[in-house]
């Protein structure tokens, strides 16, 4: 029975990709066959579904404690960014980037790395960025649209290895900014709602969420408690906000934060956050 269900399974994430051909996105992944790419959250559950059946080596297994950076980095125009990210980079494991930039000088932070173009103007492709010390084991991409200026904002999903055949699920989210009300921002939150609620292990939830409005964070306060996550808390609180609220945020559930940091930059219009996070004993 269980050939039979990993026969499904595999047959099931070859006609995922087989019918994203002419979709995009950048992988340095040694193993594309089993790293591949969904373009919905349809086919990225499905996806990982049948990626989960895998056995990892151990190169493909998650250290702990490791460090997660988050930042905006709005898309690396200001001066002496590069000097700041490649500091903040000595100390991370995990890197999650927004407005980040097809750059060379990104692909190489670390030795694996995710692109989910966003909005691209002239010849500069912005989108999120998820680097990492390890090889995903699954990857998911996709936008919304901003209703007004009708610019995409990309969601980039990650899944890693862990020890015990767990998996660490990372979503890193750009939130759609300039609306009315908040019906298309909740649809871009739910479609990673719907990937987070199929997932039983481990989760991180981070980015620049735009939740700039007590509408805009209470749906992502009720959203993600409903799921079992937390918010990290921070002793010195530099984030950057508008209105009085944090933009940039990180959720977690199945892991714990030990340490935060939040320093001031005048690389970015945004401040990054640094955090460690601890994995539970398998």
């Amino acid at each position: 029975m269980q050939v039979i269900q990993l026969f499904q399974a595999l047959l099931s994430a070859s006609l995922i990709i087989s019918t994203t051909t002419t979709a995009s996105a950048a992988s340095s992944e040694p193993h594309p066959s089993i790293a591949d790419t969904a373009y919905t959250p349809t086919q990225c559950n499905k996806l990982l579904q049948a990626n989960r059946l895998h056995t990892y080596s151990s190169r493909y297994i998650m250290a702990k404690p490791f460090k997660l950076l988050t930042w905006n980095i709005y898309k690396a125009q200001n001066r002496n960014l590069f000097t700041d990210l490649n500091q903040l980079n000595e100390q991370a494991d995990l890197i999650f980037l927004q407005e980040a930039t097809d750059d060379p000088r990104l692909v190489k932070l670390k030795p694996y790395q995710r692109f989910s173009p966003g909005y691209k103007s002239g010849d500069t492709q912005t989108g999120v960025m998820t680097l990492s010390r390890w090889p995903a084991t699954t990857h998911c991409t996709w936008t919304h649209q901003e209703p007004w200026l009708r610019t995409p904002k990309a969601t980039n999903i990650t899944e890693y290895a862990l020890a015990g055949n767990l998996r660490l699920l990372s979503v890193n989210m750009h939130g759609i900014n300039f609306t009315l009300g908040t019906k298309d921002y909740e649809k871009q939150l739910q479609d990673a709602l719907d990937i987070m609620m199929q997932h039983d292990g481990p989760i991180i939830f981070a980015g620049d969420l735009n939740a700039w409005n007590d509408a805009r964070q209470q749906l992502i306060i009720n959203s993600l408690t409903k799921l079992g996550l937390t918010e990290a808390h921070y002793v010195d609180d530099k984030r950057t906000t508008t209105f009085g609220f944090a933009l940039d945020q990180i959720w977690t559930r199945g892991v714990s934060i030990s340490k935060t940091s939040v320093k001031q930059y005048e690389s970015s219009d945004h401040n990054p956050i640094l955090v460690t996070v601890e994995l539970s004993e398998q």
